[in-house]
């Protein structure tokens, strides 16, 4: 679909290094005349992508699904299960003239925790800024606060009989150390969060709660971690993992019924699995084999319930360990997209209609799914009232055939500007980019989780198969392709590491053989993420960051030089020890080696790695620092005007010869830079074009 520029409305961005949300004038850096510029219009990322879901029968009698549809901000959507009709959607942000709060609260981005209680009270743990919602039933959405000051995350949770809403939350908001997550409650009664405190730095994620018999059960992660408290004493008992289960893995989500406790256990470099356990014995019985979460049904007289094993609903006994498959994978064009997914709001239901069992779902993209199990089929409905959400890009870069290509956060979305007629195509792609280049006249996409790989063809049509998935790095302990560039025949990624390791990787691609190869040890010293990667003369030359490691430990950041075809480190550097990493590499072109940290512009000797001269822009308190976006640097050198072009918060225009900004300065995020006259660069949610020759 094609649009015009300037049709849609600002999107703010998602990142912190995005400040500066309208469009900037520059500041003067420099004598040289000032380029041309203009505003592009809106990055026309949009998405329906509900994280979190619950449906449950209200005080009227009627079914409703709620989903939390992820958004600038996210919108809690109220939906009759019955009829398949929208009937709200309700932003979740109530504007606070009086609050302090540090990030201010602009309104949750989106939420993975959707809760109702017995009385219809629907409870929405949201992230972005770490606030907790409140709808009762018949009754205006209230805003809980976050529960503490660095709270950035609050994850699913579940409410007990009096309403009091026990959740786990992540606390990345201020400067190192980080502390672990917290479990908390929210009483309504006292209108007041209990906090019940952290397990310790390691498990920096209380990724799911759920209240069963009388007790709270907390799921941990990074590390696995389940453990039962008592909701009045605050006391711990330790449930051991399932014999066998990988450490680095979260208890990432949990459901009640029958008297056993579903625990679904993700993340890590192997599968994902299903444990069953009794909560009587505080024992593991079962073991389920592609059972995706992220909810279930209730339990029958029998104790069984309705799940989602690899797409398919399927009927569980967690007495026998048996699964009984219903077909069901939401008709044949979604069973080829890989079925019905996480279970978002699964309940079973009598339908009035037909009084016959009917199963509820809904899925991550906005759909909702009914099956009767009564004659044994379903049916497939996309919730087309729901409105698409602006989403803050996340990734930019030029494409072989010229146009700027932009990616938007979790499943934002994939949207194309054609500086030739000025207008934009916008194409659904459920995938978080986090970096991606031009190679050979095809784009490829770094993908989140697992450091996937996408081929894109500009010169076919956009479609089921194009773009497609190569392969992904998750068996080498990969999550995140901050950086993939062009390298000679070959397609360059540098990753980081799952929570799990320690060390980021490069990998070489190439699209000849359709092979690839990983180096994810031995490339520099201490944990590690490979931030930039550039290549010259069968050398690829990458970047550490090092500040932001989950052991909580900080190094240096560090250069490197591998021989591309043996993989051989030719030798490593620490170019500026008081510096925690490095964001942008490149060659000019006399062939000298050109880096950046994030406030200091440095040269390096190509031959052994030594350092040459540095200027600094201005000071980073790496100290304090304790998420760091290696893409909020762009480091290019282009030919045409001898100038190597990169950011740091604003654009730089550098002086090889002298390593002088000569400016101007516009506040930019991501950004374009490669060769040609004009870059590109994200404002807030807007696109700037700088003509700078």
């Amino acid at each position: 679909m094609v649009r015009w520029t300037g049709l849609r409305r600002a999107v703010v961005a998602l990142t912190a290094l995005l400040t500066g949300l309208a469009l900037s004038p520059p500041s003067a850096a420099g004598a040289s005349a000032a380029p041309q510029w203009w505003n592009r219009g809106t990055i026309p990322l949009y998405s329906t992508t509900s994280a979190g879901g619950e449906t449950a029968r209200m005080p009227d009698g009627s079914v409703r699904t709620y989903l939390a549809v992820s958004g600038k901000p996210a919108y809690l959507a109220e939906v009759n299960a019955s009829t398949a009709k929208v009937m709200r959607m309700i932003p979740l942000y109530v504007p606070n003239s009086g609050s302090t709060e540090n990030p201010p609260d602009v309104g949750a981005q989106g939420a993975w925790g959707v809760s109702i209680d017995k009385h219809g009270t629907v409870f929405v743990s949201s992230y972005g800024f770490g606030h907790v919602y409140r709808l009762p039933w018949g009754g205006a959405l209230e805003d809980l606060g976050r529960p503490s000051p660095r709270t950035s995350f609050t994850w699913e949770g579940d409410a007990d009989d009096k309403g009091v809403f026990y959740f786990g939350t992540s606390e990345f908001f201020g400067t190192a150390p980080l502390p672990g997550g917290k479990l908390f409650s929210w009483d309504p009664k006292t209108r007041q969060y209990r906090d019940y405190g952290d397990w310790g730095p390691t498990f920096g994620y209380v990724r799911s709660v759920e209240y069963a018999d009388g007790k709270i059960y907390a799921g941990l992660g990074p590390s696995v971690g389940l453990w039962q408290v008592d909701p009045k004493s605050g006391k711990r008992v330790q449930i051991p993992a399932p014999a066998g289960m990988p450490t680095d893995k979260y208890a990432y989500q949990m459901e009640d019924e029958g008297g056993y406790l579903y625990v679904l256990f993700a993340g890590g470099t192997t599968a994902q699995v299903g444990w069953v356990l009794n909560l009587r014995t505080l024992k593991w019985e079962h073991q389920i084999p592609g059972y995706m979460g992220q909810t279930i049904t209730a339990a029958d007289w029998r104790g069984r319930s309705y799940l989602l094993v690899d797409g398919e609903l399927k009927l569980y006994d967690p007495k026998r360990g048996v699964l009984t498959g219903t077909g069901f994978k939401g008709g044949t064009e979604q069973a080829d997209k890989g079925g019905l997914g996480a279970g978002k709001g699964l309940a079973r239901v009598l339908d009035t209609r037909t009084w016959h069992e009917t199963v509820i779902g809904a899925t991550a993209g906005g759909d909702l799914w009914r099956y009767d199990t009564v004659t044994k089929k379903g049916t497939f409905t996309h919730l087309d009232d729901l409105v698409g959400t602006p989403t803050a890009p996340r990734s930019l870069a030029r494409g072989p055939d010229g146009k700027i290509y932009a990616g938007g956060y979790f499943q934002g979305g994939l949207a194309v500007y054609d500086p030739a007629t000025t207008t934009w195509t916008d194409h659904p792609f459920a995938h978080q980019i986090e970096g991606m280049s031009a190679h050979n006249g095809k784009m490829y996409f770094g993908v989140y989780p697992n450091a996937q790989l996408w081929e894109y063809d500009p010169a076919q049509p956009y479609g089921a198969t194009n773009p497609k998935q190569l392969f992904d790095l998750k068996s080498d302990g990969q999550e995140r392709p901050w950086t993939v560039i062009s390298a000679g025949q070959y397609v360059a990624i540098g990753t980081s590491p799952k929570n799990s390791q320690a060390n980021g990787a490069v990998t070489l691609y190439d699209p000849a053989t359709g092979q690839h190869r990983t180096w994810n040890s031995g490339l520099v010293t201490g944990a590690n993420q490979i931030s930039a990667l550039t290549y010259r003369d069968g050398v690829v030359y990458g970047g550490s960051l090092g500040c932001c490691n989950v052991d909580a430990s900080k190094h240096p950041g560090q250069v490197f030089a591998m021989d591309a075809t043996s993989g051989d480190v030719l030798w490593r550097s620490t170019p500026l020890p008081e510096e925690d990493g490095i964001g942008g590499l490149t060659f000019d072109g006399q062939g000298r080696l050109f880096g950046q940290t994030y406030g200091t512009i440095f040269e390096l000797d190509p031959a052994n790695g030594a350092m040459k001269r540095s200027v600094q822009e201005f000071a980073y308190n790496w100290d304090a620092v304790t998420n760091f976006q290696p893409r909020a640097v762009n480091m290019a050198y282009d030919p045409g005007d001898n100038a190597i072009y990169t950011t740091n918060g604003t654009t730089r225009r550098i002086d090889p010869d002298t390593l002088v900004d000569s400016g101007p300065n516009y506040k930019a995020g991501f950004a374009a830079v490669s060769p040609g006259g004009s870059k590109f660069y994200v404002q807030g949610g807007t696109l700037l074009e700088v003509k700078w020759y």
